[in-house]
C-alpha cells in the first residue's frame, strides 16, 4: 500500500488535493488534515484497499468518509439564511455557501443548480430542473466546479 500511494502522479496528487478541499471546507480541519488522516489510515490498515480499486477513487471515498466523521465543529441552527434555503446548518457553513452562492451572480442557471444542490437534489433531478441539455448541463457544471476550486485555492 505505501508503494501505491508512493506512485502516485502529480495530476492524481493534484486531483486528491482538489477532492480534499471539496470536503474539507465542511469541517473544522484543512484539506490538508483530511489527505493526512485518509492516508494515515490506509497505512495503518484500519481502510482495507479493494484490489483493482484505482488511488484516487480509494482515497476519495476514505476522505468524504471521514469529513462526514468530522463534521461541522460548532453547530448554530440559529442562524437563519432563509433565502437559499438552508435548515440546521453550522453558522459558518451558511456564511461560506453565501460567498460560494455569490459566486454565480451573473448566472442565474447556475445560482438555481447550486441551490438545488444545497437543497439536496443530485444527478438527473439537477439537470431537469436547470433546463439544460445533457451537454449544457456538463458545461456548466464544470464551469461552476472552476469557481469553487478557484475560490477554495
Amino acid at each position: 500500500m505505501s508503494q501505491a500511494i508512493g506512485w502516485l502522479t502529480a495530476a492524481q496528487k493534484t486531483a486528491l488535493v482538489k477532492i480534499a478541499k471539496a470536503y474539507a471546507w465542511k469541517t473544522r480541519y484543512g484539506h490538508e488534515d483530511l489527505i493526512q488522516e485518509a492516508l494515515t489510515r490506509v497505512l495503518e490498515g484500519k481502510r482495507a484497499w479493494p484490489r483493482g480499486l484505482p488511488a484516487v477513487v480509494f482515497l476519495r471515498g476514505v476522505m468524504r468518509s471521514i469529513a462526514s466523521d468530522w463534521g461541522p465543529e460548532d453547530r448554530d441552527d440559529s442562524v437563519d439564511v432563509d433565502d437559499i434555503g438552508y435548515v440546521n446548518h453550522s453558522a459558518t457553513a451558511k456564511i461560506d455557501a453565501g460567498k460560494m452562492l455569490a459566486l454565480f451572480n451573473d448566472d442565474p442557471v447556475a445560482q438555481k443548480i447550486f441551490i438545488a444542490m444545497l437543497e439536496g437534489s443530485r444527478g438527473e433531478e439537477l439537470r431537469k430542473l436547470s433546463g439544460l441539455s445533457a451537454k449544457d448541463y456538463e458545461t456548466k457544471r464544470t464551469k461552476m466546479r472552476r469557481r469553487l476550486e478557484k475560490m477554495m485555492s
